[in-house]
């Protein structure tokens, strides 16, 4: 009679060794919308870099979180130095995002025209592959490519030939890293109380003083940053947008002072800092007063960063506990083999599964606006906070669960998990939190069409569904009537309270409009199976539950070794 061993695993446990190989959902949405010439630059590259993410990154990932970054204050001989030394995996991970060419496809001269109105969709895919091993320093890349894209459109035109290839550069010892120093003690996201002042020496060089509160990737290149050219009383108004570089043109460094390094929860394998300007030479992009309004273009970007990053995040936890109880014994069977394992799966599979989508067709929005395209600029408008908003909430759920998942083990340090949910939890902060960005959705409804083309394509989806469309009609109906209702009071704190709870339940069915889209072109049963659970979330009631097989919930989240 053989005994049973005494073991975690079973022996013939294993881990996923290509994150893109594995991810049946990236691969198909990208084999059913990237252009063929998309697919044809990329395939290689993110089968190269979703081997690394899952294998050597991943180790040197957890190296760079334990062994954060230092400020050195000064040299030996007591000069005011003001450096950042991190530990080498950080430059390791920073020469595969380079070499990767997710700045180079987007940026560099040699190919951002040949993939203008697709470019930003293919940063996002390898991206999306990066941020599986690594999201600390995933948003200094994020901070590079908004920095690039306000350079692009607002510099002139000798910085533009300057900075751009170095910012698109596919080296990572030629690299420019960018950031954005916005935030100020009096401010936070009230980015008009900032205090922030620059003085114009010359055209459109300024002298920049005073303190950033929060400022991510502080050993930057470039810098964007926001100082007050008007009076604090026309707020946001009052603010115009400084290009900074670490060094000057005499190679000189550019005074400003880090004043400390932020000890943060998560993220810690990149510099987030408090930093002040002592006649900090900057030069001024766009029109005195416009700054807040060209950095917005900015914020939009890294808004599109954040979400990328949920969904990064989200899929490496389902993937890790999927693997980890596939292969885990409990009450004399597989983990995976019970019922209410698979019905947590089930959730965290679908919520994934919706929240993919809708990112992904804010970042389709992006580059087809980016061409022109009206109707997909105001859908870019009301989509992006929506996605950003949804993706970091649900992302943080589903970490959490994952880590319970798996027991005592997910919470030990040896395992990925614990560093997961530190890294996840800023996402529902950074670039603007869950409030704040209901009230920017206030704000775009006012601004944009985003909303009416929202409501036309739940409506049309709900036309072509003959299973889900008598709830989706019903439901958008009562939103409509609610959203009629409370679009014209004058009682701010009602029309408030009322939107979010409203958003919550519009977002859940364009979602389902966008998974009815997908099941129509994609003919994929895991499309259907997240309608089943979507439709599910908006009924209250009880009844008896047939959970799904195994095979169902891997079609669902779509794994494979």
């Amino acid at each position: 009679m053989s005994h049973p061993k005494n073991q975690v695993l079973t022996d013939d446990f294993k881990t996923s060794q290509n994150f893109y190989k594995s991810d049946l959902i990236l691969r198909d949405y990208i084999n059913r919308h990237f252009t063929a010439q998309a697919k044809q630059f990329l395939d290689g590259k993110l089968n190269q870099l979703g081997e690394v993410a899952a294998t050597h990154m991943d180790e040197l990932s957890q190296k760079a979180d334990k062994n954060g970054p230092v400020l050195k204050k000064r040299n030996k001989l007591g000069e005011d130095i003001d450096e950042i030394e991190f530990h080498p995996s950080y430059w390791d991970l920073m020469d595969i995002a380079a070499e990767s060419e997710m700045f180079y496809l987007k940026y560099h001269p040699e190919k951002k025209e040949a993939f203008l109105g697709k470019r930003h969709q293919m940063g996002f895919a390898l991206g999306q592959l990066y941020a599986m091993s690594e999201l600390g320093q995933y948003c200094p890349h994020c901070m590079t490519d908004g920095a690039a894209y306000l350079v692009e459109q607002f510099a002139d035109k000798e910085d533009k030939k300057r900075l751009l290839p170095k910012l698109g550069a596919k080296e990572g010892n030629r690299l420019y890293s960018g950031a954005m120093f916005l935030t100020e003690k009096s401010g936070g996201s009230d980015v008009g109380a900032n205090l922030c002042t620059a003085e114009k020496i010359n055209g459109d060089e300024y002298r920049l003083n005073g303190e950033k509160w929060f400022c991510s990737n502080v050993n930057a290149d470039v810098i964007m940053v926001l100082a007050r050219t008007g009076p604090v009383e026309k707020g946001t108004r009052g603010l115009s947008l400084f290009l900074v570089e670490k060094e000057l043109p005499n190679d000189e460094r550019n005074p400003m002072e880090i004043i400390r390094l932020k000890d943060k929860l998560g993220v810690r394998s990149m510099a987030s800092a408090e930093v002040r300007f002592q006649n900090t030479v900057g030069k001024r992009l766009g029109k005195e007063g416009e700054g807040f309004k060209i950095m917005a273009q900015m914020i939009n970007i890294s808004r599109n960063y954040n979400s990328v990053a949920a969904l990064a995040g989200n899929r490496r936890a389902i993937i890790e506990a999927w693997q980890y109880l596939n292969h885990r014994k409990t009450f004399g069977k597989r983990a995976v083999e019970h019922a209410l394992i698979r019905e947590k799966f089930l959730e965290l599979g679908a919520k994934y599964l919706a929240d993919f989508l809708l990112v992904w067709r804010g970042l389709r929005a992006m580059d087809a606006a980016e061409k022109g395209d009206e109707d997909e600029q105001h859908l870019l408008r009301m989509i992006t906070p929506m996605a950003k908003w949804w993706s970091a909430e649900n992302a943080v759920y589903g970490v959490r669960e994952c880590m319970e998942l798996m027991g005592g083990n997910g919470y030990i340090e040896d395992f990925v998990m614990p560093k997961l949910l530190r890294d996840i939890n800023v996402l529902p902060i950074w670039e603007g939190s869950g409030n704040i960005i209901v009230l920017d959705m206030l704000r775009a409804t006012e601004k944009s069409r985003g909303l009416d083309i929202i409501f036309e394509m739940i409506e049309q989806a709900a036309d072509q569904s003959s299973e889900y469309g008598g709830l989706m009609a019903e439901k958008l109906t009562k939103i409509k009537t609610i959203w009629k209702d409370i679009s014209t009071l004058n009682d701010r704190d009602k029309v408030e309270a009322t939107a979010k709870p409203l958003f919550k339940q519009l977002i859940r069915l364009f979602q389902m409009a966008l998974l009815v889209d997908e099941k129509q072109t994609g003919n994929n049963k895991r499309f259907g199976i997240a309608l089943n659970y979507l439709a599910s979330t908006f009924d209250n009631g009880l009844s008896p539950q047939n959970p799904l097989e195994i095979g169902q919930i891997e079609r669902l989240i779509g794994w494979e070794y």
